[in-house]
């Protein structure tokens, strides 16, 4: 015990003296300082304290705005993954069962939120019962789901014209349509020395709709349905004139077809139905808007491997024309004229073959060549009223006697003769629907077996403005000599014809320009008339100029100006006719400005 008090009081000695050396070491303060010292220490250790609790007010405002706006942004994440999953749960997931939308928490910079995620699928369990992992359908982070599917759904926006496996695309367009310095091959009104009378200038309005269907079934079957605007006769155009005091335009079936791509053979496809031109062409040979009927092959090679050669094509083709009932024919002492039979009954067909292949020649310049054999068989044998012909009106005159109360009235109409009817045996010997050359018995003069060449050039090297440049040149196998009305026979060298085009730029992307210019050279029996280039003078026995200008406003509306400048190089009465001399013989101008709508 003593022990104990010695121990604590020296502590407490010890202590003391420690108090007043330090004491003796610090300085001393002013005098007249002394007695406010405690004072300001005290305000100094307020203030720090304010601003000090102050800077964490400020702080945590902040925090619960920052909270606030990450809320904000999870919700509206949310809102867009449930809407996005259940678009895409209806078309991938039916049939799976419905899924439930499950609750969860999960944090975003540390803060906590509760929303809706995707629903997980049941993972297997494992041996002791808890779930295990599959790394193939683990959720991926919501961030990334959410990025995912905003550009699905963009894509999504931008084809709205696809439901389930069902595409829809297709275009209206609008044209204002001018002809100047049309004649016709008439007696001249003031000179009966010579042909050709001018006729009044001529404006319409025009429109063209068309609306595509298409589709897949299974891996290696696609389908396909276009409907179009046109005269049911007209089968190189879609147009539909405003006229006709309001009525209603036709809207027919244009295309439909299946096509087959067997997967023992790549590159081949086998397609039936009415379609597209298959094979590279050009206007020369077929209009852009003529869609064949029947069956056609095609088979397609890529070549990546050193070397010019990129790209092999054959493709060939059985398109039938024309099926005629048996025709029966008597000939002029009662007896069936056996071949005037055949020539009735006989069934009309294009028949026909193409190879083509594309070069690289250079980093920015591609060739493409192509070879063709365009066989149309039976055509010798018909009228061209009998096939090519619409609706033939014939003017016919009435008189209506007179009666007790009017007097006697002359009426003149005309008379629509059905196509069938003429299809169906007939022969009238009126040409109409066709240029080429006929016989003193209304028939076409030539068979047509057309040998087509195409080259085409293409220069990439300037993004906005391409050029291509293309020459076809086509020549008659078939040509025969003409026998003219007189009986006299003619010589017939009109089998070859020319097609010239260059294009400057593109029309794809908003802001693209293109212009074109075309020339062509065709012959009188250079090509089946009825199906080639519709929108110059005449189809055969002509040379023409076109002029195309574009501008693309945006990637779905285009608008454009196009001129055509068409001659009858042989005058209006054509190569095998006797045109007087002095006769009218002007270019016909066909001037067209377009508004193209693409959805």
């Amino acid at each position: 015990m003593p022990n104990l008090f010695t121990r604590a009081l020296a502590l407490a000695s010890l202590a003391f003296a420690l108090c007043l050396a330090a004491r003796a070491q610090a300085p001393a303060p002013p005098a007249d300082d002394a007695a406010t010292t405690p004072r300001a220490a005290t305000n100094a250790v307020a203030d720090a304290g304010d601003a000090a609790l102050e800077a964490v007010r400020r702080e945590l405002r902040e925090q619960r705005e920052e909270i606030g706006r990450l809320r904000a942004a999870v919700a509206e994440q949310t809102r867009l993954l449930n809407e996005l999953l259940a678009r895409t749960q209806q078309q991938g997931a039916a049939g799976a069962g419905a899924a439930q939308v499950r609750e969860a928490t999960y944090s975003v910079d540390g803060v906590a939120v509760t929303g809706a995620l995707a629903p997980s699928r049941q993972q297997p369990t494992q041996s002791g019962g808890a779930a295990a992992k599959n790394p193939q359908t683990e959720q991926p982070p919501l961030e990334d789901r959410v990025r995912a599917l905003e550009a699905q759904s963009k894509k999504s926006g931008e084809t709205l014209s696809k439901l389930g496996s069902v595409t829809f695309s297709g275009d209206v367009r609008l044209r204002y349509e001018s002809f100047y310095n049309q004649l016709n091959a008439l007696t001249n009104a003031t000179n009966p020395a010579i042909v050709g009378n001018e006729l009044s200038t001529r404006q319409r309005l025009r429109v063209r709709a068309r609306l595509a269907l298409s589709g897949q079934i299974g891996k290696r079957f696609d389908w396909g349905l276009r409907f179009a605007t046109g005269t049911t006769p007209d089968v190189t155009g879609n147009n539909q004139t405003l006229t006709d005091f309001y009525g209603r335009k036709s809207f027919a079936l244009d295309q439909v077809f299946v096509s087959y791509k067997p997967s023992s053979v790549p590159g081949l496809r086998l397609q039936g139905g009415k379609f597209a031109t298959p094979w590279l062409f050009t206007e020369l040979t077929i209009d852009n808007d003529l869609a064949p009927e029947g069956l056609n092959e095609t088979y397609s090679r890529d070549f990546t491997r050193a070397g010019a050669l990129k790209n092999l094509t054959l493709v060939a083709w059985q398109l039938p024309m024309l099926e005629r009932a048996p025709g029966f024919v008597l000939g002029s002492d009662g007896r069936l004229d056996a071949e005037a039979s055949r020539r009735a009954g006989r069934d009309l067909a294009l028949y026909g073959a193409q190879a083509r292949a594309r070069f690289e020649l250079t980093e920015h310049a591609a060739l493409t060549v192509s070879a063709a054999d365009l066989n149309f068989s039976g055509t010798q044998f018909i009228t061209p009223a009998q096939v090519f012909g619409a609706n033939l009106q014939v003017p016919v005159t009435l008189t209506i006697p007179a009666t007790a109360t009017t007097p006697a009235q002359v009426i003149t109409t005309t008379v629509n003769i059905p196509r069938d009817f003429l299809i169906n045996g007939s022969t009238l010997g009126v040409s109409v629907g066709s240029t080429n050359a006929t016989n003193r018995d209304g028939r076409l003069s030539s068979g047509y077996n057309l040998v087509d060449l195409i080259g085409k050039l293409e220069w990439t090297g300037s993004k906005r403005f391409p050029v291509t440049a293309l020459l076809d040149f086509v020549t008659n196998t078939r040509v025969r000599d003409v026998v003219s009305p007189t009986g006299r026979v003619l010589e017939n060298h009109e089998n070859n014809g020319y097609w010239a085009e260059l294009q400057v730029g593109k029309a794809r992307e908003r802001g693209d320009a293109l212009f074109g210019y075309t020339f062509a050279r065709i012959e009188r029996d250079a090509v089946l008339s009825p199906f080639n280039y519709s929108d110059i003078v005449q189809s055969t026995d002509v040379r023409a100029h076109r002029f195309l200008a574009s501008y693309t406003v945006d990637p779905r509306v285009t608008l454009s100006f196009t001129a055509v400048v068409s001659e009858r190089p042989n005058g209006l009465l054509g190569v095998f006719g006797a045109t007087p001399a002095g006769s009218l013989d002007r270019p016909t101008v066909r001037l067209q400005f377009d508004t193209l709508f693409r959805f």
